[in-house]
């Protein structure tokens, strides 16, 4: 969501970071609807020839079935098997043309894109409140069932009217051979399908350009960020180390001012200290909000006793978190289970605590 300060465009850097966190607008409905129509035309336009040579086969097998002395299960088998074969062309086309068609639709809406970031282990889905949360209560959940249900009615309306229009035909077909049934009620099924792939594809353009837009929403910076990534790509070196200077100390300051909210600070016990931060309903993994060794570590301690936070001694994992782990940054997965046992302890302690 946008920030209400947030007024300017995203620059290049930000949309390409925000791209190699897999954030880009993206339908899914584009690439459903392009396989659909893809496998309905493939298969309307070798239908008639495929049920040719379909039936073609199969008397042919039974043919060569009754001249045979003996009927095993095996010749039944193999009598099916060929009948079959006529079939296959048609449907290896079919799926051949909507994968072909598929990969087309994705690139053509983002490009060639491999994020490792959307494989990574997600600390929040270890916890199932969180996982309500977000499928029940999240606004995208709204608005994907809105656009579920829309669809839904469009398919069902398209299919009541396509099946309305040809009834006349329908009832003239009780009495038409099964060749005239076969073709007919493909025909109008075919027809039906396009209707439906039809619109969804339009429906899947309109998704793109709304989730191109939120997308772009997102990503809007505030004018003081922008000012600081120009002055971090093109200042002078003196000037970029003021900058660095600038942000170190106000970075440090919005570290000190995160300790007391932090939900538990690790100690070395006195060279380092290490405070996180873990929200089960709104974060994905605990958080590194705080770190410092010698005398930032004492007033990482003294604020975090000010404040009633928890302090563990973990030399450990304090050095760990130290040296891997940056500012503002997740816990990295190979450290959860050591994180969750802290955790895990201080909420015990909070509990014991309240009783």
């Amino acid at each position: 969501m946008a920030r209400p300060d947030a007024t300017e465009k995203a620059t290049p850097k930000r949309k390409r970071e925000a791209r190699g966190r897999g954030q880009v607008a993206r339908s899914q409905d584009i690439g459903g609807s392009v396989i659909f129509l893809a496998i309905i035309i493939a298969l309307h336009v070798g239908f008639l020839t495929a049920i040719e040579a379909g039936a073609q086969a199969f008397m042919v097998a039974l043919t060569h079935a009754g001249s045979r002395d003996e009927v095993t299960i095996s010749s039944v088998g193999g009598l099916f098997a060929r009948s079959a074969m006529p079939y296959a062309p048609l449907l290896g086309t079919a799926f051949a043309s909507a994968l072909v068609l598929a990969v087309t639709a994705n690139v053509l809406q983002f490009g060639m894109l491999f994020s490792p970031a959307l494989i990574v282990p997600k600390f929040s889905k270890l916890n199932p409140l969180a996982g309500v949360q977000r499928i029940f209560f999240s606004p995208q959940t709204l608005v994907q069932l809105a656009k579920q249900l829309l669809k839904l009615s469009i398919v069902i309306l398209i299919c009541w009217y396509g099946v309305k229009d040809n009834l006349t035909m329908l009832y003239a077909l009780a009495h038409a051979s099964p060749h005239d049934i076969i073709v007919s009620v493909e025909g109008i099924v075919f027809w039906i399908g396009v209707k439906v792939g039809t619109l969804l594809l339009l429906l899947g353009v309109a998704d793109y350009v709304w989730e191109r837009r939120r997308l772009e929403q997102s990503l809007k910076m505030t004018k003081t960020e922008v000012r600081d990534e120009h002055r971090q790509s093109e200042g002078n070196p003196e000037a970029k180390n003021a900058l660095r200077q600038r942000q170190r100390a106000m970075a440090r300051k919005r570290m000190m001012a995160a300790v007391p909210k932090a939900t538990v600070v690790v100690t070395n016990p006195t060279h380092y200290a290490v405070a996180l931060r873990w929200d089960e309903l709104t974060m994905n993994a605990p958080v590194l909000v705080a770190k410092g060794a010698d005398l930032i570590a004492l007033h990482i301690r003294a604020l975090a006793k000010e404040h009633d936070v928890p302090i563990l001694e973990n030399p450990p994992l304090a050095r760990t978190l130290y040296a891997k782990v940056e500012l503002d940054s997740p816990v990295p997965p190979d450290l959860y289970a050591a994180v969750a046992q802290v955790i895990a302890f201080v909420y015990k302690l909070k509990r014991k605590t309240i009783a």
